[in-house]
């Protein structure tokens, strides 16, 4: 940042600042970045012809596979015809009628899987056609099978995902379930001893920790909305919520006003995230029910801090 002899320095700014030293600010220069950079940077990419082919959907790509078939084999047959080239099988040509279309669909299907049977075989210009055909079949049949597998796998992530996601959920229901549990012990020795020992307070503090990670999970529940249970599950994680916050404004209410430094953040921070909960903050438009839940989390939340 050019400041000097900061290495060695123990104290912070304001100190410097009060001994008298001195202190060297220099500009950072301007990036130079080309215009034509930052035209890329700011449009999206566009993709070649050879990605947008790929991207086509499999049902396409079968069909533009067939159509390729059956458009060389036109071509061969009609080859035969204008132009005297035709296809051979063994020593005789392959004669114009409608058999010899059915054998030349027969060698375009041959020559586009590279087969290559060597039953029938083109003669002429027809040899650079069945070139290309054989490259552009390869090429299109690829897209198929690499289209086929990446669907399977598509599938099996999206079961790893949901089944991830679905243990998740559990896993924050057992733990708000556990964070009550431990809030009722803790209220209980509060009424029976009166003043709560040390343990017990970093039991507190531990179980209001582990809180508000379930409640930072749920609120990111409600705001990404590229990832959402179903309605009957939120319900239920917004009902415990409740319940735990209805247990912890109670602790609360007993706790000393002198309290551990990292358990009056932990509470704050509740506060905060459960201030965000409410019917109209969330993105997306949910049944009234769940809306009256949140709600009622929100007005639990100015209770806590």
């Amino acid at each position: 940042m050019g400041y000097r002899n900061l290495r060695y320095y123990v104290g912070g700014m304001a100190d410097w600042t009060e001994a008298g030293a001195v202190i060297d600010r220099m500009d950072a220069p301007a990036l130079a970045v080309p215009v034509k950079s930052l035209g890329r940077l700011g449009t999206s990419r566009q993709l070649s012809w050879l990605e947008k082919f790929v991207n086509l959907s499999l049902g396409k790509l079968v069909g533009i596979w067939l159509g390729t078939i059956l458009v060389f084999g036109l071509i061969y047959w009609l080859a035969g015809i204008g132009m005297g080239w035709g296809l051979q099988a063994g020593n005789s040509a392959v004669k114009t009628d409608w058999g010899g279309l059915w054998t030349a669909i027969y060698f375009s299907f041959v020559t586009a899987l590279s087969i290559g049977y060597g039953d029938v075989v083109p003669t002429g210009g027809l040899r650079i056609f069945a070139i290309v055909e054989g490259a552009a079949g390869l090429m299109i049949f690829g897209c198929v099978i690499s289209k086929l597998l990446s669907r399977h796998q598509e599938e099996l992530t999206e079961e790893i995902h949901r089944t991830t996601f679905e243990d998740r959920l559990d896993r924050v229901r057992t733990n708000l379930h556990l964070v009550f549990s431990d809030l009722g012990s803790v209220q209980q020795l509060q009424v029976e001893q009166g003043v709560l020992p040390d343990l017990v307070m970093r039991r507190l503090e531990s179980t209001v920790r582990v809180f508000r990670g379930e409640l930072q999970a749920v609120h990111d529940l409600l705001y990404r909305t590229q990832i959402m249970p179903d309605e009957e599950t939120m319900q239920s994680l917004l009902a415990n919520l409740v319940i735990c916050l209805q247990g912890l404004i109670e602790i609360n209410g007993l706790l000393p006003n002198e309290r551990a430094p990292a358990l009056s953040a932990g509470l704050r921070s509740v506060s905060h995230l459960a201030n965000d909960i409410c019917g109209e903050c969330v993105p997306r438009e949910y049944a009234q029910e769940l809306k009256e839940s949140m709600d009622q989390i929100r007005e639990l939340a100015r209770k806590v801090a």
